[in-house]
């Protein structure tokens, strides 16, 4: 049936209406609160030794080292909320813009710390008469805690240096996940150092007790969100792995099961964070998007050998146990304002979307999906796609660049001619794009041309 066929017998449109959100799950109660802790601090700081800093050069390269470096280390708190997996931050923010936040965070974090150590060291240069080295020395022999905040600092540059892209890529997930776990050591080995020299806190017991007060909020997060709640959730519904299921090559499906699924909601489209609780699992964790929508029964997770951790799932023992945290995302039929969808799918990103198709479908969408892979062989579940589309339910266009027939080269599918030939009334419909970055970061970009507004845009990317 063609798209236009399909136009002349659309649905009404599906119901996207939802419920007042409150002001304290959206993103601008999350970005005030965030803003307000920040100008406190500098409160704090101001009204401790802030005013200082005319007295002479030293006390005003001191106070710039003060204030820096107590904004600095409130990011970085700031960063490890960001990673806590606050599903309020998620949910208000998006996952997409929370990423954006998170490195823009790190960065501005790491320059604040480093402009402290140059500020700090200049100040007390000026005022002792060292030199650097002099200097350094001094505050290793003689400033309690010093020595671990530098070491602390190191940390933080290692972590900051590895999520850098062009090195990030060097690294395996687990190996960039650990590294990343350093960030909570370099915060606790500042933390004595801050009590111990810093002189705003000294003079003043509320602000003590205030950074004391972020300090344990955040131990609390953590805790919660990165510990208790998986725990409740499989204290209440004991997932398991039911069956492996090759799908392709070096691509598995793993259906899980538990007690009471029909009370675990998560919605078509979205991910969960995976422990399997097995000898060589246990100790990783890993996010992965439903591939198909979750019936009250059995949810479906569908990976690629990508790494070694994903090589391996294959050999996973039915009767495993599994861990789970979330779901996250906001890559759902929720945001859809328009009946009319085009699902985008480049290699492994087809999981989500999948999982999107039936469920839209189901709802009275009107649901064209457009597959990237290198050759038929790559392309996943093609017998329940061609079963949908035999059904009428949704259209499916498989963009492969390999073939026994004359097809296009990998760039050539995603041209303003050729979408507008494989889907004519795209301008009028909502897109959803997952799979690799550079397919993301190129369809993007060539929507507007095709007449699709960039509010009408959603996309989730595979990376770490």
């Amino acid at each position: 049936m063609s798209p236009a066929t399909r136009s002349e017998v659309l649905p009404a449109t599906p119901s996207t209406t939802t419920a007042a959100v409150p002001f304290w799950r959206t993103a601008v109660f999350w970005y005030l609160l965030a803003a307000l802790n920040a100008v406190v601090v500098a409160g704090f700081w101001y009204t401790s030794s802030g005013h200082l800093v005319v007295r002479s050069s030293a006390d005003f390269f001191n106070g710039l080292g003060r204030v820096t470096g107590l904004e600095g280390t409130y990011l970085v708190l700031l960063q490890l909320a960001l990673m806590s997996r606050l599903g309020w931050f998620e949910e208000a923010i998006g996952l997409e813009r929370l990423a954006v936040l998170h490195r823009f965070n790190g960065y501005l974090a790491i320059g604040l710390l480093l402009a402290h150590a140059v500020f700090q060291t200049i100040g007390y240069m000026l005022g002792d008469g060292y030199s650097v080295l002099g200097q350094l020395g001094d505050f290793i022999a003689n400033y309690e805690g010093l020595l671990a905040a530098i070491v602390g600092l190191l940390l933080m540059l290692t972590v900051v240096g590895i999520s850098i892209g062009a090195a990030r890529i060097r690294f395996s997930y687990e190996t960039w996940y650990f590294i990343h776990l350093y960030s909570y050591v370099a915060v606790l080995l500042a933390f004595s150092h801050q009590l111990a020299t810093g002189i705003d806190f000294v003079r003043n017991p509320i602000f003590t007790d205030y950074w004391i007060g972020l300090y344990l909020l955040l131990i609390a997060v953590l805790a919660w969100f990165r510990i208790a709640r998986p725990l409740l959730l499989f204290s209440r519904h004991r997932f398991w792995v039911h069956r492996v299921v090759k799908e392709g090559p070096g691509i598995h499906s793993i259906y899980i099961r538990g007690r009471d699924l029909a009370g675990f909601r998560v919605a078509p489209g979205q991910f969960l964070i995976w422990r399997f609780l097995d000898e060589k699992r246990w100790w990783q964790a890993h996010p992965f998007s439903l591939s198909l929508p979750a019936d009250g029964r059995e949810m479906r997770l569908t990976v690629k050998n990508i790494g070694d951790y994903t090589a391996r799932l294959g050999g996973l023992r039915p009767g495993t146990p599994v861990l789970i945290e979330g779901p996250f995302g906001k890559f759902t039929e929720e945001r859809a304002t328009n009946p009319r969808v085009l699902l985008i799918a480049g290699g492994i990103g087809i999981t989500p979307l999948r999982a999107l198709a039936e469920s839209m479908a189901a709802r009275g969408h009107d649901v064209v999906l457009l597959y990237r892979a290198t050759r038929q062989r790559d392309v996943v579940f093609k017998e329940e796609l061609d079963k949908l589309a035999a059904s009428g339910r949704i259209q499916v266009e498989y963009l492969l660049s390999e073939g026994p027939r004359q097809l296009r080269n990998r760039a050539a599918w995603f041209k303003s001619k050729t979408m507008r030939e494989l889907v004519p009334d795209i301008a009028d419909r909502e897109v959803y794009i997952c799979g690799p970055v550079g397919m993301t970061e190129t369809v993007t970009a060539l929507l507007p041309e095709v007449g699709v507004d960039a509010a009408r845009i959603h996309t989730e990317v595979f990376r770490y």
